[in-house]
């Protein structure tokens, strides 16, 4: 029997069982750590040095990330609305645009948020402007802590419900603003206890002791930093009541200085004196409270550069925790945007029932800093697309001088006759230099050529990814003997501490041909499974062929040798360039380093081996299928772009040509792919007879 569902909550919370009270009774901790005392707490700890150097070191890093409007599952005009007035940029969406006079400024208001770290709490209380018809968000006021007299809760389910202010005439048991006017930042609550945790809480203990040790250590310089006069009596004498307060008066006047001098009295004679004996190490124990308080904010890191201890690989440790950290606050961030500000300006709009887009963050504590050689390396391997923006912004970027003049007209691809009425502007110096895959929106599927069956095409596809899918999973044991090769003469170097041997790394002759060889056979292979496959399409058109023995065997293993030794540079090329950068590491270090970085090279689908390994596989199945093509007449070669996900312009154009003759189609597509295409390698055009 089913059981019925609960309506109604039978229990209560309330805000005196957790933190702002009882908890705090529990620890044994001061009055000043309660609720609202704690507010002048802490706003007096976040001005102490070392705290405010924890503070920054989690403020500034979620100020400079990248935060957005996900708008996914949500109408156009939902998302536009909101990303306008929360001043967000959309997800994929390059540039700010013009800028808003009026309205919410994100940056401002996240740099305000962010004081819930300090406070345990933040609120802000929202304001919209209805004249033109639709409610627009202008104004995220602070309701700052310290102004906040009372916070209100139901009691039964400990939902937020609003907060009164000082100063404000308000009644004791509801609230002034309520909580469907406000968007509320609370750390760590626990309960119906609103007003959160700080995250100075933990610290505080160490903060009250380091600053009464400041007191002592600078208490301790001014008394015996240059130490005590003192006069003291000459043996045998016996000073008169008189001699004893001369020489006190001239104990306490005397003073340092160029030309400072004394006569002492009779019988006496003057001593400076310094402490004796051992004294508390306050300098070392101050040391350690800042250790208390790094440990307590999740940053140990600041610290290393001020104890015997310390390395990179520790400091890594230290700053990964840490970054987790502050993704959890950057989620914690964007619920409550999300949740309390982006949802009402949608209700206020579009109803309850409507999507509301979530406010996300991405690339929080990342630093990466783009330069010529990394931009090459996106463009290169497909990452990055070069187009008019981005060539502006590396024109911007390194102070380069703004292009001059219109581009020319485009020049058609070999062998490609394009309209006289189309046009298309040259490729830019960053799409020259790199060649990388146009990035055009993707062009309908092309109809098939014999019909509508394109399975031919997709059976050519998956021969393809399947045997590339194969050679990658096995390419960490291939690869192996050439990693450690290349890590041991890169350990080797740094260990005899001859960087220019570095320039020379270089896999043996064996260690490249063992390479080769599963390299090969998989191409060899691939070459087969495309030669029967035109045999198929030919009996598809009522036509009779073989294809012959090993077909394309010569033509697949000379290129596999090449790949071979393109990859092998590349792995040797990696390992210098990682040795060089950590040229101040110990051998190991340097070893396991470039063993780690040349494992990653081979596990990208469209890194260094992923591609190379592409293009081989491409031109197997090139070769096999030209195999077949030479030994039997046809009537016509057709351009098939069916396979290409991204497909570019130079593709579009050329797919579905007829070729009338095979030596035609070779100078378009001569080894594996169109010849024209932005994609270089990467592309998965093929040629298909007609007989």
């Amino acid at each position: 029997m089913a059981t019925t569902a609960p309506a109604r909550l039978r229990g209560y919370v309330s805000e005196y069982d957790y933190n702002t009270f009882l908890d705090e009774i529990i620890a044994d901790l001061p009055v000043e750590l309660m609720w609202p005392l704690s507010v002048g707490t802490y706003a007096a700890m976040r001005r102490e040095s070392h705290v405010n150097a924890g503070l920054n070191g989690y403020t500034l890093q979620l100020r400079r990330a990248q935060w957005q409007l996900d708008g996914r599952g949500c109408r156009p005009e939902v998302t536009k609305l909101v990303a306008e007035d929360l001043g967000l940029l959309m997800t994929g969406q390059e540039a700010t645009g013009a800028a808003r006079v009026r309205g919410v400024s994100w940056n401002d208001h996240l740099r305000a948020a962010l004081l819930y770290l300090t406070f345990g709490h933040m609120g802000f209380e929202l304001a919209a402007d209805t004249s033109s018809g639709q409610a627009r968000l202008v104004g995220l006021a602070e309701r700052l802590p310290h102004t906040i007299s009372q916070i209100f809760s139901d009691a039964h389910s400990g939902e937020f419900q609003g907060v009164s202010q000082h100063g404000a005439v308000s009644s004791f048991d509801r609230p002034l603003i309520t909580a469907d006017r406000m968007a509320w930042y609370c750390h760590e609550r626990e309960g119906a206890s609103w007003a959160g945790v700080s995250m100075l809480r933990s610290i505080w203990p160490a903060f009250v002791v380091k600053r009464e040790m400041l007191k002592v250590h600078a208490l301790a310089n001014r008394r015996w930093g240059m130490g005590v006069p003192v006069m003291e009596a000459l043996p045998g004498t016996s000073p008169t009541p008189e001699q004893m307060s001369q020489a006190m008066q001239m104990a306490a006047a005397a003073r340092a200085g160029e030309q400072a001098g004394a006569a002492s009295p009779p019988n006496f004679t003057m001593k400076i004196m310094g402490i004796t004996g051992s004294v508390p190490d306050t300098l070392s124990f101050l040391r350690f409270l800042n250790q208390e308080i790094s440990s307590g904010l999740l940053m140990p890191h600041m610290d290393l550069g001020s104890t015997p201890n310390g390395s990179r690989a520790l400091g890594e440790s230290f700053t990964e925790s840490w970054i987790l950290a502050l993704g959890a606050l950057g989620s914690e961030i964007c619920d409550v945007a999300t949740r309390q500000i982006a949802a009402r300006i949608v209700e206020w709009n579009f109803g309850p029932d409507e999507a509301v887009p979530s406010v996300v963050v991405s690339g929080i504590g990342e630093q990466r800093d783009v330069t010529a050689q990394s931009l090459q390396l996106l463009l290169t391997s497909g990452a990055l697309s070069a187009d008019p923006a981005l060539e502006e912004w590396v024109r911007r970027e390194y102070r380069l001088p703004e292009r001059q003049g219109a581009p020319d007209p485009k020049v058609s691809a070999p062998g490609v006759d394009l309209p006289k009425d189309q046009t298309d502007p040259q490729p830019t110096e960053v799409q020259a230099a790199a060649r990388p895959r146009g990035r055009r929106k993707r062009t309908p599927a092309q109809p098939g050529l014999f019909g509508d069956d394109e399975a031919d095409a997709h059976r050519l596809q998956q021969q393809w990814d399947d045997a590339k899918a194969r050679l990658l999973k096995r390419w960490p044991k291939l690869a192996g003997p050439m990693v450690d090769e290349l890590a041991g003469q890169a350990e080797a170097a740094i260990e005899a501490g001859d960087l220019a041997a570095l320039g020379s790394l270089e896999a043996s002759a064996g260690v490249v041909a063992a390479l080769a060889v599963p390299i090969r056979q998989t191409g060899t292979e691939l070459a087969a499974e495309a030669a029967a496959g035109v045999v198929e399409e030919a009996a598809k058109q009522a036509v009779t062929i073989t294809a012959p023995d090993r077909p394309g065997a010569d033509r697949v293993r000379q290129h596999a040798d090449a790949v071979a030794r393109i990859i092998a540079s590349g792995y040797a090329a990696g390992a210098a360039r990682i040795s060089l950068q950590l040229s101040g590491a110990g051998p190991q270090e340097v070893r396991d380093e470039v063993e780690r970085h040349l494992a990653d090279l081979g596990t990208s689908e469209n890194g260094l081996v992923g591609t190379e390994i592409g293009g081989l596989l491409s031109a197997a199945q090139h070769a096999g299928r030209l195999a077949v093509l030479e030994q039997h007449p046809i009537k016509a070669v057709y351009a098939v772009e069916v396979n290409d996900k991204n497909r570019c312009l130079p593709c579009s154009e050329a797919a579905g040509r007829r070729f009338t003759t095979l030596q035609e189609a070779l100078k378009l597509y001569p080894v594996a792919g169109n010849r024209s295409c932005l994609g270089g390698i990467r592309c998965r055009g093929y040629l298909r007879a007609e007989w």
